[in-house]
């Protein structure tokens, strides 16, 4: 039995080994420090430059954005619009989620898709979902430049 545990460790701890360097390359730009996980940025911008954020809404609803420090009042985003923040500037939150007038509101899920363009333009895509348990309500801009939605 214990020669048989110690075999499949060895196979587990080697598949682990030959699935990182995988991992590791498929992260843009891979990190010095990366492990993997969910608590890895889904994106990064260069704080060195101007940061535009454009939060283009695919739901199919109305949404309603803030800010989560009070610099911005809640605003709404219209089905197919895109809202875009120039000068954004890190560390930010931002809540989005369906219209509150929306009766189902509560039952809505989205999802948060981020890409960041070449011009430092992060291009937060928010779309429905059924699965709540992929949802996400919240995207966060931290003061490194890393990306995080939850």
């Amino acid at each position: 039995m214990f020669k048989s545990f110690v075999i499949s460790s060895l196979i587990l701890a080697t598949a682990n080994l030959t699935i990182m360097p995988t991992i590791v390359q498929a992260q843009n730009p891979p990190a010095e420090t990366f492990q993997p996980g969910f608590w890895q940025p889904i994106a990064r911008v260069d704080i060195t430059k101007p940061i535009t954020l454009k939060i283009i809404n695919d739901s199919g609803i109305s949404l309603d954005y803030a800010l989560t420090d009070s610099t911005l009042e809640p605003s709404s985003i219209p089905i197919d619009a895109t809202e875009t923040l120039k000068n954004f500037q890190p560390p930010s939150y931002i809540v989005i989620y369906p219209d509150i007038k929306n009766p189902d509101a509560s039952r809505i899920n989205l999802k948060y898709s981020v890409n960041v363009t070449s011009d430092n333009t992060i291009e937060l895509r928010v779309t429905q979902i059924d699965s709540i348990s992929q949802g996400n309500r919240t995207f966060n801009l931290q003061k490194t430049g890393a990306i995080f939605v939850f």
